[in-house]
């Protein structure tokens, strides 16, 4: 557990004099501390505040300190969560009954303020060694990443539907992550309102945890993980390459697949994506403009020692009757084209405009059924490596 998460305490009492006292202890030792006032309320806050730690006044009313235990227990959440109860009943059986029903420490009324405070102090400590001893299995996941060397060449659209193609087809765990840090769009085809975003990770870039990194990607109806680019330009401003390297190793050891929708641009940033990716998605469409430029491209990727091997053409909008033909085309990179889509039409600028994609609103559509097809050869792909 980082130590920059501040330990969270979740009481559960309504009684005015020793909330204060227990708030007082423990904001002093510098946790965050919530009040629960009935057991239902801590059942609802201890889900969704994920606390380290339960405190539980017995003379809760209308709750039995004994049942509330072992209904905190029983929830998945809360089998990592300390559980102290306070106790005005000094009988042994109601101890024994409180620490079997998943109570860790039971303290009786009165107590004494310093006892109080080491007991909470090798709870949480208990608490923090257990979490450090579980050890998550590496994935090392692949990181895919979408790039393209003009905007408007459906990039986004196409990243986004392939990792929701990669979620329903691979059974792992899947995350985009929206590097398109000044103009980012995932939100907006995936119709994901900005509250969270890689802005707020970067403060702890050097010790990200599992905790802290589930608390800023968001889930979508998907089955996806979200992570979003910063919502302000001062904000993109502030992430380095740096910052962008460790994410993308971190994130490759907790999914399976990171999609990434890179920024139509060579910055620093960008190159250092590029050069982690597995796999690189190049999409251009079949006009004179995204062809002169992604030729451009692939001169300076040789240049700047990127294997041509894990650049992968997709030419979007493929049946667009512009008279440009493929082996045109390949002859200009020099470089074969690997996937073509055809053009989507009104369904698919539909989805976007709804920020539904194709593969939940018309999975049976023509353009998502050949993402289906990319999404089973990063699949196959994978399993060779």
């Amino acid at each position: 557990m980082s130590p920059l998460v501040q330990k969270r305490i979740l009481t559960a009492t309504n009684d005015p004099t020793l909330f204060k006292l227990l708030n007082l202890l423990f904001t002093s030792e510098g946790h965050q501390v919530a009040q629960a006032i009935s057991a239902a309320e801590t059942l609802d806050k201890s889900a969704a505040l994920k606390p380290h730690m339960v405190v539980i006044d017995d003379s809760l009313p209308n709750a039995n300190s004994t049942d509330l235990c072992r209904r905190l227990r029983q929830r998945i959440a809360a089998r990592d969560q300390a559980i102290l109860v306070i106790s005005s009943k000094t009988d042994f059986d109601d101890k024994i009954a409180a620490l079997e029903a998943g109570a860790d420490e039971y303290l009786t009324k009165p107590f004494d303020s310093k006892e109080l405070a080491y007991r909470v102090k090798n709870l949480l400590a208990h608490v923090e060694a257990s979490a450090d001893a579980r050890v998550e299995p590496k994935r090392h996941g692949r990181v895919i990443a979408f790039f393209g060397t003009k905007g408007g060449v459906g990039k986004t659209t196409l990243a986004v539907n392939t990792a929701v193609a990669l979620n329903q087809k691979s059974g792992g765990r899947v995350l985009i992550f929206d590097a398109d840090f000044f103009f980012g769009d995932v939100g907006v085809h995936l119709n994901m309102p900005p509250t969270r975003s890689f802005s707020d990770l970067i403060e702890h870039i050097d010790r990200l945890d599992s905790e802290l990194v589930e608390q800023v990607v968001l889930p979508h109806a998907s089955g996806i993980r979200v992570l979003l680019s910063p919502f302000r330009p001062e904000k993109a401003e502030l992430i380095t390459p740096e910052h962008v390297k460790q994410l993308l190793a971190y994130l490759a050891d907790q999914y399976d697949y990171v999609v990434v929708d890179c920024h139509a641009a060579y910055d620093e940033r960008t190159l250092s994506i590029l050069d982690r990716a597995d796999e690189i998605m190049l999409v251009v469409t079949p006009e004179v403009g995204p062809i002169k430029n992604t030729s451009v491209f692939l001169d300076i990727a040789e240049k700047l020692g990127l294997s041509l091997d894990k650049i992968h053409i997709i030419l979007n909008r493929s049946n667009s009757d512009v008279g440009i033909a493929v082996q045109e085309i390949e002859r200009s990179f020099k470089h074969r084209v690997q996937f073509s889509i055809v053009s989507g039409g009104r369904p698919v600028v539909l989805s976007v405009n709804h920020g539904q994609p194709l593969g939940i609103v018309k999975p049976d559509h023509p353009v998502y059924q050949e993402i289906s097809r990319l999404a089973d050869w990063i699949i196959k792909n994978s399993a060779k490596n």
